[in-house]
């Protein structure tokens, strides 16, 4: 007869090894580690694939990780930079350069109004300083028709296509507020740039303060603000070229 005895089986856990080896002929970043005393040390409680940047070289970025989002909406990039068209230095006539309409073709703001505007409206607000843009001589100042109060300064200005000559521009300052004229600033008079020649009005055909400025050119009336902008303000596009915003 016999007798079975059944011997309970110790059962020893083993030791989880806390140290991670890594082969040879790895990945240049991890070979470069090899050398060195660095070994990678993963807590008990820790789960393998905690997506460190080790483990994204390694393994890789997953498709889904790696696509922009859609409809993604990027920042424009806008920059300021030096005007270089004004070659005369000049300044605008008024301060702030806020404007209501500009040079070039409109729709008639009144009956008697331009519809191929020669000038720009500037409407910084009824009674301030308007200033000449550049040293010059007053070569009209008073009163005319559709212009109301007035001033017209000529200013010889260096030509940068021809160097050594000079450019005859005629600026024009019209709808002054009537008396407003210094009595430094009559036909004959020298102006300094930025000398007070007027205050923003509203007379002759106008419908609201404002000053109508112009510049001639050898007679020829030319759009005034790519002359007298200190800066040009643009957006830098994808592609490298720029898309222009304002004058400044």
């Amino acid at each position: 007869m016999f007798i079975a005895f059944i011997m309970p089986m110790l059962v020893v856990p083993i030791e989880k090894s806390t140290e991670v080896v890594y082969p040879s002929h790895q990945s240049p970043v991890v070979a470069d580690r090899e050398d060195t005393d660095f070994s990678a040390i993963i807590a008990e409680d820790s789960n393998l694939g905690q997506g460190g940047p080790l483990e994204r070289i390694i393994w890789g970025i997953s498709e889904e990780e790696d696509e922009e989002p859609e409809n993604q909406v990027k920042e424009k990039v806008i920059i300021t930079k030096l005007n270089k068209l004004n070659y005369s230095n000049a300044i605008f006539p008024v301060d702030p350069i806020d404007i209501s309409s500009d040079y070039g073709w409109r729709e008639a703001p009144c009956d008697e109004c331009s519809t191929d505007h020669h000038g720009v409206d500037f409407v910084p607000g009824h009674g301030e300083d308007v200033v000449s843009i550049l040293d010059g001589l007053v070569v009209e100042a008073g009163i005319n028709g559709g212009f109301g109060t007035w001033v017209m300064i000529k200013h010889l200005v260096p030509s940068i296509d021809s160097p050594g000559e000079f450019e005859a521009w005629h600026t024009i300052y019209a709808h002054l507020q009537e008396g407003s004229i210094p009595e430094n600033v009559g036909v004959g008079s020298v102006v300094r740039k930025g000398q007070l020649i007027g205050l923003v009005g509203n007379t002759g055909v106008s419908t609201g303060s404002h000053l109508h400025f112009e510049i001639l050119i050898d007679n020829i009336p030319v759009d005034p603000m790519p002359l007298m902008a200190k800066y040009t303000q643009v957006e830098l596009l994808e592609d490298g070229e720029e898309r222009f915003i304002e004058y400044k």
